[in-house]
């Protein structure tokens, strides 16, 4: 009877990992949407500003807690913020404008792996046999789910430029995943998130108005709008909250795993959206990644 609340509590943290994956599959399609009449740092702008509009109110309930944080500690978690609420979405918007929106999905898969390296290389994650074998599982089955749909995309210069801005934007997501855990489990996952998100957006936001003017943002078109407001809302604060809280309760390599549902996720809505059809190796690919879950989250004998 005592172990009950520990397994909930983990229980509910997986639900909420998947659950803000599934999110950021719909955020994929939304930001390609988006990226075919905006530009990144617009959208990045534009986006974060609706995200700190959200997060403000928090800021003003825990300032009390956030003004006892040691400095150097702050100045961390500000860092973090500037990575992965600015940096991170800014060359995630740019991948998303030259490549494929499937295409960048699929890349996106590759982020528990490099979680899985960045921790055991900083120790902050102990590795064992399922958990190498859940990741690799997990890319085998992506791939399969989305392979079939990227063998008619035609390559160009572009879409390998944007290959390489969706890997450099995975890599950055990694490494917030390692570092920012620690932060989560000491101060609150949603502190962390409210304050990363804050300083990611304001410091930022000075640079951005500062080079193309505030009017930039006002030739935005109604769905424009409607795109980024979603995005801002629930593909930040609500997404990535679910998902720090999940990362302070199951660590790098388990938490990101459920990446891998988000180019299963994307796909799903791009066939939705799309009238496309669902293949058979979709729906394998979707059973290798699910089976993939279930090893990596296997404790040793």
């Amino acid at each position: 009877m005592g172990n009950d609340p520990p397994d909930r509590s983990f229980l509910i943290a997986h639900i909420s990992a998947a659950t803000a994956c599934l999110i950021a599959g719909f955020s994929v399609i939304l930001t390609s949407l988006a990226m075919d009449t905006i530009q990144p740092a617009q959208a990045t702008f534009v986006r974060y500003f609706f995200a700190f509009v959200c997060v403000a109110p928090f800021c003003v309930v825990y300032r009390v807690k956030i003004f006892k944080i040691p400095r150097r500690d702050f100045l961390v978690i500000s860092a973090l913020g500037i990575l992965f609420y600015f940096m991170f979405p800014l060359t995630f918007n740019k991948g998303l404008q030259l490549t494929t929106a499937s295409r960048g999905a699929l890349i996106m898969s590759l982020m528990p792996t490099l979680a899985l390296l960045f921790g055991a290389v900083f120790k902050v994650e102990k590795l064992n046999v399922y958990k190498v074998l859940g990741c690799l599982m997990s890319i085998a089955g992506v791939a399969i789910g989305v392979l079939s749909g990227l063998a008619t995309t035609v390559s160009s210069r572009s879409v390998f430029i944007g290959d390489m801005f969706m890997l450099g934007a995975i890599f950055q997501g990694a490494l917030f995943s390692v570092f920012s855990r620690r932060y989560f489990q000491k101060y609150g996952a949603w502190l962390v998130t409210v304050v990363s998100i804050a300083i990611g957006f304001f410091f930022p936001s000075l640079c951005f108005v500062g080079i193309y003017g505030i009017n930039s943002v006002s030739t935005l078109s109604g769905s424009e709008f409607i795109y980024l407001l979603i995005l801002g809302t629930i593909g930040v604060p609500v997404q990535f909250g679910l998902f720090a809280w999940s990362l302070s309760r199951l660590g790098p390599s388990r938490a990101t795993m459920y990446i891998a549902l988000t180019p299963l996720s994307a796909t799903f809505l791009a066939v939705a959206i799309l009238n496309e059809t669902i293949t058979a190796m979709f729906v394998v690919g979707l059973l290798v990644v699910i089976s993939a879950i279930f090893l990596a989250n296997r404790k040793d004998e």
